[in-house]
């Protein structure tokens, strides 16, 4: 059985790591601070619709407590601006073989399959890994408590579309067993072929990550419908412009609407994106400059108007910052609110 190296266990990453190992397979989750030391003392706990999945995943803190060994699949689930400082710190770790002898470095020896937003590290991770697997990752989870995460998707816990990102045979076969084991821990999932069937997933996820920059700036409960058309209709000209094909909705290409619904999980009222949960947490870092921020660096390299994405990416920076651009971001959410519906539909 391989082991999976789950690298930052968060909404994403604590939901595989919790699922899967409650479903038997073989799990070292890594986590830090509070977070570990939960895990550590409780296990890690899974809230979902229909109860909740206590798991005992191995626990490492940190790469240096992890010996890798052949076999091992290890999956970063971490924030894209934290991936790349993970990549090369993960691709130089020893691998053991059987014997017991050091036998080379992850990079070299291991497949590493992404669970990341956006684009950048399925470009930025074969600089490190000869074997890279990316997924779109479709499930609203929730991680703002130590030793806990949460997930609304059922009667599945989300949905993988997983495929190849380097062109080698290892890397298409890491994928189909990704998603074998995914469906295993009850995940809805599905295998890509290629990286040229991959990329349009990953394209069109993008799209509706834009939402991630309105969401962190309003809050859960505020309604941005238009806002979020106003972005997405800008990128799209991006995508126009630079000739990039994007598939609009995995699970729909695929028929699993009704494997992933949404339901309702029991004391928790607030639900929001991953970007409005590091700032909700405090972390003084947040991911939208890698997704609306994408947009912005094509359409600006391209000469296509990108002025609203952009200001939505500028307000993300100064919220994790903690600055408020000189009065210029209010504090009331509504009146923020008032300000984007200017800016944006104008």
């Amino acid at each position: 059985m391989n082991r999976y190296v789950i690298i930052g266990a968060g909404a994403i990453g604590g939901t595989l790591a919790a699922a899967g190992s409650d479903a038997g397979l073989s799990i070292t989750v890594i986590a830090r601070g509070e977070h570990a030391d939960a895990i550590a003392a409780g296990g890690l706990q899974m809230r979902t619709p229909s109860g909740t999945i206590s798991a005992r995943p191995e626990l490492a803190r940190s790469p240096e407590e992890v010996e890798l060994r052949t076999g091992d699949v290890l999956v970063l689930a971490t924030k894209t601006n934290q991936a790349l400082t993970a990549l090369p710190q993960w691709a130089d770790r020893p691998v053991t073989g059987a014997s017991g002898t050091v036998i080379g470095a992850a990079g070299e020896l291991l497949p590493i399959v992404l669970l990341l937003n956006g684009t950048e590290a399925a470009r930025q991770a074969p600089r490190h890994f000869r074997t890279v697997v990316a997924a779109t990752v479709w499930m609203p989870a929730l991680f703002l408590s130590p030793g806990e995460v949460i997930t609304r998707m059922q009667p599945d816990h989300g949905a993988y579309f997983a495929g190849p990102v380097t062109a080698d045979p290892e890397a298409v076969a890491t994928a189909r067993q990704f998603v074998a084991d995914a469906r295993t821990a009850g995940f809805a999932a599905e295998a890509l072929g290629s990286a040229d069937e991959l990329w349009p997933h990953i394209w069109g996820k993008l799209l509706t990550n834009l939402a991630n920059g309105l969401d962190s700036i309003l809050g859960p409960g505020i309604a941005y419908g238009e806002l979020n058309e106003a972005l997405r209709t800008e990128a799209k000209a991006v995508y126009a412009a630079a000739g990039i094909e994007h598939v609009g909705s995995s699970p729909k290409a695929f028929g699993l609407e009704d494997r992933i619904e949404l339901g309702e999980v029991a004391g928790v009222e607030e639900f929001a994106s991953s970007s409005w949960q590091s700032l909700a947490r405090g972390t003084g870092s947040i991911e939208t400059d890698y997704l609306g921020g994408e947009i912005v660096r094509i359409g600006n390299t391209l000469g296509v108007p990108v002025a609203k994405n952009a200001f939505v990416m500028r307000w993300c920076r100064a919220l994790a910052a903690g600055d408020d651009l000189g009065g210029q971001i209010p504090a009331d959410p509504q009146e923020r609110l008032a300000v984007l519906t200017r800016v944006l539909l104008d």
